[in-house]
Order: C-alpha cells, then sequence, then structure tokens
C-alpha cells in the first residue's frame, strides 16, 4: 500500500493523528482556535512541551493556531517513545528533524529500512531501543560513528542472527561490531532475536564479544556453551567484562552448574542475575542445574536481584535442601522469581521469605508443591513487600489471599491461574489501600465478589479477569457502578474468555471507566456489532474513556462488516486493534483492512490473536491486505 501519509500535512505525520478530522465541529475548533491564538507563543511550547509526542501532535493537528508551535516543543523533548506504533521513514524523520536534545528514543522499526539512521543516530542519544528491526550492516555503522555518547541500547530483532550477519561482506562477523567501535561509554546492551521453536533454534548464533564496560547485560537466546565464553577462564583475562558487570539476563538452552558455578566465582559485583531456559527434552545429570547450582549461587552476598525459570518443564534436581543453601547464603535478596521449581515445597520457600527483612518482590510459577503454609505471616516476615505474584500454583486458595491482605504496602498481586480463589479471597485482597494491579485470572470469584471489590477503595489501574467463568456481565456492572473509587483509576481491564460477558458489560465499562485505554474482550462470544457503538462514540475531550488498545480475536459474532464502526469520527483514539485470522481471511469486507489502515496511519491491526499490542512478539504488523 503506498503510504498515505505522505500525501497529509505536516501536523499529521504523529502517532497522535490517526485521520479523525472529519466529523468535528468547524465552528467549535475555529473558536477554539482564536482564543489560542491569543496566548503567548513561549505559553503554547511550555504546555506542549509537557505532553509525550503523541498528545503533542495530536493538539497540534487539531488546532493550525498550535501547528506553528508544535515543531518548537517537541525539538525539545529530551525522551521520546515510539514503541506503541510503527512510523514509516518519512514520519519518522519529520517527528525528529530538528531535534537535537533527545536523550532516550525508543522506536517501533518494523516499517524502517537502513535510511532510518539518518533520523535515528543524533549524536545528543544516551539511551536508544529499537524494536521489530532488521537492519544491516550500514545502519550499526551509522549508530557507533554519531552516538558517542550512548549509554544504553536495547535490541529487539525481528530477523534471525544468522540472516543478519549474512548481510556482511564476511559471513560470522558480529552486526554489533560497529558498535563496539564507536560507542566507547556503553554500560547497558540487551540484544533480542526471536525465540522460535527450540526443535529449531540455533542457539549458537551469540554475541562472541562484549565490551568490558558493560555493566547490564541481556542475551536472548545464547547456548550455556557460548555463555561461557563471556567469563575468563584463565588469569590473564582480568580486565574481562567481569570487572564492570552487576546485572546480567541470559535466555538459555539450558541453564547447568557449570555455567552458574563460572558467573558465581567470576562476577565479583553481581547484584543481579536472571537465567531462564527452555530444554527440549529433560537434561541429563551432568548438563542440569542441581542443588549444587543454588549452593554455589548463595555465595554471591551482594545479589539484591534472582530470577530463574524454566518454561514448559522443570527443575526435578533441586529440592528443599539447595533453596535453604540460596536462602541462608543471599540474605539480602530484593527481588525473588523462581519457576518451575516442582520439588520445592512450603520449606524452601518459607526459607527464602524469611531470609532477610528487604523482599520487595516476590514470584513463583508452577509452584506445585507451595501452599497456603508458605505466606502465613508474610507482613512480618518481609514488612516492605510490594508486589507478590503466584502463578499457576494448584495448591493456593482463598487462604493466601487473605494472609496477603495483612501486606499493607502490596501494590501489585498476581494470583493467576490460582483457580481456588473465591470471593472470601477478593473480599479480603479489597482491603488494600495501595493496590494498583491485581490478576485473578482463571479463579473462582462471582458478582458477589467484585461487588465488594467495587465499594472499596483499591486504587486499581490494571485489573485481569480472564477466564473466571462465574461472572457475568451484572458483576461488571457492580463492579463499576459502586461507590468505590476503581472506576475512576481503572486503565487496563482484561475480560478475555468470560462466556457471560454481553455488550451490556462494554457499553458499563464506556459509561463509567474514566480513564479506560486498554481493554481486552478476545474470545467473549456474546459481543456484538452494537456493542462497538457505545465504546466507540466516547471521545477524549468528554473525560470518558479513550481506547487506545482492544482485543478482539475470536469474537466470532461480530458481524462481516464489523470494521466499519472503526472509521472516523469512532475509535479516535485507538492505536492497537487485534483481530484474529478470522477476521483477516475474510474476503470482500467494507472496509478492508487496507482501506482502515489508509484512513488512520496511526493504527496497527494484528491479525495473529497476539496479546495485548504485540510488545514482545515478533509478528510483523498487520499493514496491506488485498
Amino acid at each position: 500500500m503506498e503510504d498515505s501519509t505522505e500525501k497529509k500535512p505536516r501536523t499529521a505525520v504523529a502517532a497522535g493523528d490517526s485521520g479523525d478530522r472529519s466529523g468535528g465541529d468547524p465552528s467549535g475548533s475555529a473558536e477554539v482556535g482564536g482564543l489560542v491564538n491569543r496566548l503567548p507563543e513561549a505559553l503554547l511550547v511550555e504546555v506542549l512541551g509537557r505532553l509525550d509526542v503523541e498528545d503533542a501532535c495530536s493538539a497540534a493537528a487539531s488546532c493550525r493556531a498550535l501547528h506553528a508551535t508544535a515543531n518548537a516543543a517537541i525539538s525539545a523533548v529530551t525522551a521520546i517513545d515510539l514503541s506503541a506504533f510503527a512510523p514509516s521513514n518519512a514520519i519518522l524523520s519529520r517527528i525528529l528533524a530538528g531535534n537535537r536534545a533527545v536523550r532516550s528514543l525508543a522506536v517501533n522499526c518494523s516499517l524502517l529500512d537502513d535510511s532510518a539512521a539518518s533520523a535515528i543516530a543524533k549524536g545528543s542519544l544516551c539511551e536508544l531501543s529499537l524494536l521489530k528491526c532488521s537492519f544491516s550492516k550500514d545502519f550499526f555503522m551509522a549508530i557507533g560513528e554519531r552516538c558517542r555518547n550512548l549509554r544504553s541500547l536495547k535490541l529487539e530483532m525481528d530477523v534471525s542472527p544468522v540472516i543478519l550477519d549474512s548481510r556482511y561482506s564476511g559471513f560470522g562477523c558480529t552486526f554489533l561490531a560497529p558498535i563496539y567501535t564507536g560507542c566507547g561509554y556503553l554500560e547497558t546492551l540487551w540484544v533480542k532475536f526471536p525465540l522460535l521453536d527450540p526443535h529449531t533454534v540455533d542457539y549458537e548464533t551469540g554475541l562472541p564479544f562484549v565490551p568490558n564496560t558493560i555493566k547490564d547485560l541481556l542475551l536472548q537466546p545464547v547456548s550455556h556453551s557460548r555463555a561461557k565464553t563471556v567469563f575468563p577462564i584463565t588469569a590473564s583475562l582480568k580486565t574481562h567484562i567481569t570487572d564492570s558487570l552487576e546485572s546480567l539476563s541470559l535466555v538459555l538452552d539450558t541453564i547447568t552448574d557449570e555455567l552458574v558455578v563460572l558467573i558465581t566465582r567470576n562476577v565479583r559485583n553481581l547484584v543481579e542475575l536472571c537465567l531462564e531456559d527452555e530444554p527440549v527434552s529433560q537434561p541429563y545429570l551432568p548438563d542440569d542445574l542441581t542443588n549444587i547450582g543454588l549452593q554455589a549461587l548463595g555465595l554471591s552476598h551482594n545479589l539484591r536481584h534472582l530470577s530463574l525459570t524454566r518454561r514448559y518443564s522443570d527443575f526435578r534436581r533441586v529440592n528443599d535442601f539447595g533453596i535453604l543453601m540460596l536462602a541462608e547464603g543471599c540474605k539480602q535478596l530484593r527481588t525473588i522469581r523462581l519457576g518451575g521449581f516442582s520439588k520445592v515445597s512450603d520449606a524452601g520457600y518459607a526459607a527464602l521469605l524469611h531470609s532477610g527483612k528487604d523482599l520487595k518482590k516476590f514470584e513463583v510459577s508452577n509452584g506445585l508443591c507451595l501452599s497456603d503454609l508458605a505466606c502465613l505471616d508474610l507482613d512480618k516476615a518481609a514488612p516492605n513487600i510490594t508486589e507478590v505474584r503466584l502463578l499457576s500454583c494448584a495448591l493456593l486458595t482463598s487462604e493466601t489471599a487473605i494472609s496477603l491482605a495483612s501486606c499493607t504496602k502490596l501494590k501489585v498481586l498476581d494470583l493467576s491461574g490460582c483457580k481456588s480463589i473465591a470471593d472470601s479471597g477478593l473480599v479480603s485482597i479489597s482491603q488494600l489501600s495501595e493496590l494498583t494491579l491485581l490478576d485473578l485470572a482463571g479463579a473462582d470469584i462471582t458478582d458477589a465478589g467484585l461487588s465488594a471489590l467495587g465499594n472499596k477503595r483499591c486504587p486499581i489501574s490494571s485489573l485481569c479477569l480472564r477466564g473466571c467463568k462465574r461472572i457475568s456481565s451484572n458483576g461488571i456492572a457492580s463492579l463499576l457502578c459502586g461507590t468505590g473509587t476503581i472506576k475512576k483509576t481503572l486503565v487496563s481491564f482484561d475480560l478475555g474468555n468470560v462466556p457471560r460477558i454481553s455488550g451490556r458489560a462494554v457499553t458499563v465499562i464506556a459509561k463509567n471507566c474514566e480513564q479506560i485505554s486498554n481493554l481486552s474482550l478476545r474470545n467473549c462470544l456474546l459481543i456484538t456489532d452494537s456493542s462497538l457503538e457505545m465504546l466507540g462514540s466516547m471521545r477524549p475531550d468528554t473525560g470518558k474513556c479513550s481506547v487506545r488498545m482492544l482485543d478482539l480475536a475470536y469474537c466470532s459474532r461480530l458481524s462481516r462488516n464489523f470494521l466499519r464502526h472503526f472509521e472516523a469520527p469512532l475509535f479516535r483514539g485507538l492505536r492497537w486493534l487485534g483481530v484474529g485470522k478470522n477476521v483477516v481471511e475474510r474476503r470482500g469486507c467494507r472496509p478492508t483492512i487496507a482501506q482502515l489502515l489508509e484512513r488512520k496511519p496511526g493504527l496497527t491491526i494484528c491479525g495473529n490473536a497476539c496479546e495485548m499490542g504485540c510488545r514482545n512478539k515478533f509478528h510483523p504488523d498487520i499493514r496491506t491486505l488485498q
């Protein structure tokens, strides 16, 4: 599809402009423009400068009086985040043109090519995050030559490292060599490649060299054998990366005792360690993590943050003894994240929880032997704890939720997959006066529990009720029409896979939620076209419901032409729409996805049934469909 934004005025190139200028009130716009014209230019620049880039450009597009000052305001912005939508080369150039002050920049690069380096590579940059990128040698050479002050580089690649390295004249040369050469102050390096099928992924395509200035290193994926080469094995390598490294995150084929021992012996200043693996099959004894590796970790007395997780399998050779040795040695842990430790019981988890008073974040996933006993007196063992995530722990009941209610500083509580959490637990949770995130996916709660939550003063901004099959639209009405504060604070709401959610719930959300921005209705089979009309008609200037991200994947009762509800002037603020492959494959729809995207260039439509936003996915964004 031809880039329709090329034909639009300069004010229409930013993310905030979705081509929704039709349907407005001309007389009202003229009156507002007249008032704005009387304000001093310096004041307008100050006002626009306090907005993010998206909102500043939206304001500029809505009023001619603001157009002249928009460029001045944006040129002074020091932090720009363009990761929520995919700009073209032209749009990116217009947003960044004239800006020599930007220090932090994040860009979704799925529509960009190497020529984007002329806009991105700025000498003022200290932090650069590039998502969904597949640039070649020329791009990274430009970054290395022009961004001499770069301290942080985070890359989420959209191409395998083998294909990327094949673009060099000499195959096998690391694609980041120009960055290492030019950016002598680089301290943070994150490199993520797509995690493909573990049976086909080439874990040997890692980074053969890492600068010794790096303090924070993340590699995804990398084999345990390649990861070992990052660390010195002889005394002659005293100026190696381990002298400066403080934070290490690796996504591996297998976590082994050998690698853990190597890390703990050589990285003297290690403060944060995150290791994740996904072995194709259960590892044999010499190539697995056992109690020996946990005992070695216990010698890292400076460790503050620890994450050890195994996906789709478990650490069968670690039991309570290894966890007890870890707890005995690491008494200053502030963050603990464990996944796949199927042989660890309440005794091991309780030892970690009671090992020190500094614990703030605690997460366990697939803790098959974790029960309510582990969380007793948690408020006394960890008085400063603010985040608890207990995911898919089948033995947990509402008693855990009742125990956690005494942790008065708790801000994040994730009990997703704990199917025995019932209304009594939700009633206790609703007493937490600082709670901002609550995830009860799959819980056994009912409308009565939602009514109790709706009448309390929890400042919840993110609520997930996915798969809670006993709640209905009546419960959503009780939640959002009560005397509590949640209707004023709720920003992200997930109602996916709830069979009794109908259009009435959507109407209640539209009328009562003042800040709702992200809404998931995936696989809600009662949602129809009429349910979308109220949701899409609410405008940001009304102070109610300006949805920016909406997931409608697998909503099978939507009509063939339901996309017409997303045309102007409806859904003015929408930036991401999930529709699922069933919609993408339809023929003869009006409007087509291509037509809708042409009219709303700031919108991304995902037909891959990804989770909200595709932020951690590597599927290409849909731009055109015939």
